[in-house]
């Protein structure tokens, strides 16, 4: 024991400049190895606010199209439902029939990056709390907001096989073809005033109200996802 003590007293500044250095280099390694974990994350986090750029262009363009195809089929509407005013030919009644008007549009969203943001817990670890709140409601809309236009269109398709439009649907897919119509079969085509045509006039103007306001839906989505864009980019 009197040994090492001396030896101790001897060499202390050695033995303390090794543990110093041991443990300099410690911690060095640790604080290197933090700072390559944080510069992962970093690059990490770049990597997928830029992908979540590109999923939120896509989504703009499609907007963008809906809106288009949406107007385009309010105003063709509107022709239509002109032309109810002008029926005072056989000619006049098929060339209505022939318009065919009704399609379904759906909200569509690239979910890719959002779902693996929340799945890998990314978007929790963000640490700009109003960005991430914000993506968060973007999401939560499109999902709200497309599962409402879904509801909508169903119960466009339940009016459209409704028994009164079977002659209807008939004759625009006959004209569709090129195949001749016989108003022997369909007398309501020769009449003046038919309770056929009111009833394809209540269609197409309930088809009509539903597309404006879908348009409307697509606009909101639109100019949320523009802001989104914009805060996205800074």
């Amino acid at each position: 024991m009197k040994k090492l003590l001396s030896t101790l007293k001897q060499k202390w500044s050695e033995y303390f400049l090794e543990v110093l250095v041991i443990t300099i280099g410690i911690l060095g390694a640790f604080l290197l190895n933090n700072w390559n974990e944080n510069r992962i994350d970093s690059n990490t986090q770049k990597l997928t606010i830029n992908r979540l750029i590109e999923d939120v262009k896509s989504d703009i363009k499609r907007f963008e199209y809906l809106d288009y195809r949406l107007e385009d089929r309010v105003i063709k509407c509107d022709s239509v439902l002109e032309l109810f005013n002008k029926l005072n030919s056989e000619d006049d009644r098929l060339s209505m029939i022939s318009v065919h008007l009704i399609n379904f549009f759906l909200v569509e969203s690239n979910l890719t990056t959002y779902e693996e943001m929340l799945n890998t817990g990314r978007l929790y670890s963000m640490d700009d709390k109003e960005l991430r709140a914000q993506i968060i409601n973007y999401y939560r809309d499109v999902r709200k907001w497309s599962t409402y236009i879904e509801r909508d269109n169903q119960q466009l398709r339940t009016m459209m096989v409704n028994p009164v439009y079977n002659d209807y649907w008939v004759i625009s897919n006959s004209l569709r073809g090129d195949r001749s119509i016989s108003t022997d079969k369909y007398p309501w085509l020769r009449d003046k005033n038919p309770d056929m045509i009111r009833d394809i006039q209540a269609l197409i103007l309930a088809t009509r109200n539903l597309y404006h306001s879908h348009k409307g839906t697509i606009g909101f989505l639109k100019e949320e996802a523009e802001e989104l864009l914009e805060n996205l980019d800074t």
